[in-house]
C-alpha cells in the first residue's frame, strides 16, 4: 500500500499558480519562495516517486520515526532529528518505514537563491538534541508559516512567510547561528476581522457584520482591509472558505456537495465556480490532482 498524502492530522498548503505569479513578481519574495509546505504525522505507507524530479528544491525534516530517500540509485536513511534537501531536477523517490513511520515537515522552495542550498543537499544531516538545540523554536517557525497561510494569501501574508523562509532554512543549514523569532502583537482591525472570519467560515457574512466586529464603519474598514491585504473583505472571506474546503477535500471522504454545504454554499455549482476562481481548477480536479 502506498499513499502520497491523506494522513490523519496532516497540514498542507499548495500555493495556486496565480498566487505564485504575484510572489515571483514581488522583488521582496522573487529570489526565494515557498511553492508547497506541510506536515505529515506518522505517515504510514507514505511514498512519492518523481522520475524527472521537480522544479523546486525539497526539504524533508524528520521529527520522529524513519524513512528512506533514493537519489541516483543511492539509498539514504532519514531518521528522527535529521533533514535532507533534494535538489531541483533530480529524479528521486522516498518512503516512510512501515514499522516506524516518519513524521515529517516538508517544504518545496524555488527562486534564484534556491540553488545556493545545493551544498547542503543529497545527504542526511543531523540536528542533535541538546539544551540549546531549539527544536521547538524551529517547529514554531513552521507553525507561524502555517498560521499565516491558513488566513489566506494576502500580500502581507505572502511577504511574511517568504521573508521567513530564509530564516527557517537557516535554522537547518546554520544551526549554531539559529536564533529565536517572536511574533508581534495582533490587536488591529484587520487581524480582528480575520479572526472573526475564521471563527465563522461555515456562515454567510455580510460586510457590515464583519466591520461591526472592528468598531469601524463598513467603508472605512474596507479601505483599511484592502490596503493591508490586497483584497476586499468579502473576497478574502471567500478565499478562506475555499482554503478550508481544500483541507476537507484533502483530508475527508466527503462528497463535494457536502463540502459546499459545510462551507455555507447552498448551491454546489456556485461553490464550484467560486472554487475555480480561487484555485484555478474545479473541486473535482483538485481532489484528483494527486490520484
Amino acid at each position: 500500500m502506498k499513499k502520497e498524502d491523506g494522513f490523519p492530522g496532516q497540514i498542507s498548503f499548495v500555493i495556486p499558480e496565480r498566487i505564485l505569479a504575484m510572489v515571483k513578481d514581488n522583488p521582496l519574495t522573487s529570489d526565494l519562495y515557498i511553492t508547497d509546505i506541510g506536515y505529515y504525522p506518522e505517515a504510514r505507507f507514505h511514498f512519492r516517486e518523481r522520475p524527472s524530479g521537480t522544479a523546486q528544491f525539497i526539504l524533508i525534516y524528520c521529527v520522529s520515526g524513519r524513512g528512506e530517500i533514493r537519489l541516483n540509485n543511492i539509498l539514504h536513511d532519514l531518521n528522527a532529528d535529521h533533514f535532507f534537501i533534494i535538489p531541483d531536477g533530480m529524479p528521486h523517490s522516498y518512503h516512510s518505514d512501515e514499522q516506524n513511520p516518519w513524521s515529517i515537515y516538508w517544504i518545496h522552495f524555488a527562486g534564484r537563491k534556491a540553488t545556493s542550498y545545493s551544498r547542503f543537499a543529497c545527504q542526511a544531516l543531523s540536528i542533535e538534541r541538546i539544551k540549546a538545540s531549539r527544536i521547538n523554536d524551529r517547529i514554531d517557525l513552521f507553525s507561524e508559516i502555517f498560521r499565516n497561510l491558513d488566513r489566506g494569501f494576502s500580500l502581507e501574508a505572502l511577504e511574511y512567510v517568504n521573508l521567513s523562509l530564509p530564516h527557517l532554512l537557516a535554522s537547518f543549514t546554520h544551526i549554531s547561528q539559529f536564533r529565536l523569532v517572536r511574533e508581534s502583537g495582533e490587536n488591529d482591525p484587520v487581524t480582528q476581522s480575520i479572526n472573526f472570519m475564521l471563527d465563522h467560515l461555515t456562515r454567510k457574512l455580510k460586510l457590515e457584520k464583519i466591520a461591526a466586529e472592528t468598531g469601524l464603519s463598513a467603508s472605512h474598514f474596507s479601505r483599511i482591509f484592502l490596503a493591508r491585504t490586497g483584497h476586499s473583505p468579502i473576497e478574502y472571506f471567500i478565499q478562506l472558505k475555499v482554503q478550508r474546503a481544500c483541507r476537507l477535500l484533502d483530508n475527508s471522504g466527503w462528497m463535494i456537495a457536502d463540502v459546499a454545504r459545510e462551507m455555507g454554499f447552498d448551491d454546489q455549482f456556485y461553490f464550484s465556480r467560486v472554487f475555480r476562481k480561487v484555485m484555478g481548477m474545479s473541486p473535482a480536479e483538485y481532489r484528483r490532482r494527486n490520484s
